[in-house]
């Protein structure tokens, strides 16, 4: 599955390099100067809003990373009026699990900022199927959300997010799931009577129709009377055979015959008499 951007090539990041900072790291160095507009000095990290797809999407459109994916992402509300996130995301939900985790740099006595661990859910809460799909959310902690108009949905500008596979088989999943799709659309489409056929078939019987339709509104009687030629014929009646009548022997005759039969009838009559 390719990447987007590829921020190994743009960057020219030196070979072997590797991104695992820690939680300290991302707050402090990326989060803080992602919020305070400050300049980032590696720009590493994409601007993606999560909650728009669905997580097997997501590493495409990371700058870097294999196992691992991080963004900078929006936040909104789910009402207007308050302060829970709107965790809705692609065609499921995030679901927070465990307890949030305070990130306090050793040079402080506060917390800078607040780890929360989410589980990826496929389907409509509180229904949705539980997957392998992982993230952690970073947030910064005293950040005041009252700036924002009454009214509006968002509720942070920036959190950042590390996104990972628990099972780290998201590719074979995702390839196979997308052969599986193409195999049953493959099946459906071999099941399916082709258009031309089902149009040769219509043809076909709409001419059987037009042939018999002078026949439609005949009596009986027109029917015999009229001689239909070709599969019509054959179609309407069957050609019946006639039984000669015996008394009909006598039309194939000519007179002479005729005149010979009625003379050896009248002697017959007489010898019998």
């Amino acid at each position: 599955m390719g990447r987007m951007i590829d921020a190994e090539a743009e960057l020219n990041l030196p070979p072997g390099f590797r991104f695992h900072p820690t939680d300290e790291e991302l707050v402090v160095h990326y989060l803080v100067r992602k919020v305070s507009s400050q300049r980032i000095p590696v720009p590493i990290i994409a601007e993606v809003d999560l909650y728009k797809y669905d997580p097997w999407q997501l590493p495409e459109k990371a700058l870097f990373g294999n196992k691992e994916w991080y963004f900078f992402t929006p936040r909104d509300r789910k009402y207007p009026n308050g302060s829970r996130p709107n965790r809705a995301a692609g065609h499921g939900y995030w679901k927070a699990t465990g307890a949030d985790k305070p990130i306090k740099p050793s040079s402080s006595a506060r917390p800078l900022g607040i780890k929360k661990a989410l589980v990826f859910y496929h389907g409509k809460a509180p229904k949705g199927v539980k997957t392998d799909w992982i993230m952690h959310e970073y947030r910064l902690a005293d950040l005041s959300r009252t700036t924002y108009k009454k009214g509006s949905l968002r509720l942070d500008d920036w959190v950042l997010c590390r996104l990972y596979n628990k099972k780290n088989n998201w590719e074979k999943l995702h390839d196979e799931n997308t052969s599986h799709v193409s195999t049953e659309a493959s099946h459906d489409m071999s099941t399916m009577t082709p258009e031309s056929d089902i149009e040769h078939e219509h043809e076909l019987h709409s001419k059987e129709f037009d042939m018999l339709d002078p026949f439609m509104n005949q009596t009986p009687t027109q029917i015999q009377s009229t001689q239909p030629t070709g599969a019509v014929s054959s179609f309407i009646q069957p050609p019946a055979v006639q039984k000669q009548e015996e008394s009909d022997w006598m039309w194939g005759l000519n007179l002479d015959e005729l005149q010979n039969s009625l003379l050896q009838f009248d002697t017959n009559q007489d010898l019998y008499f």
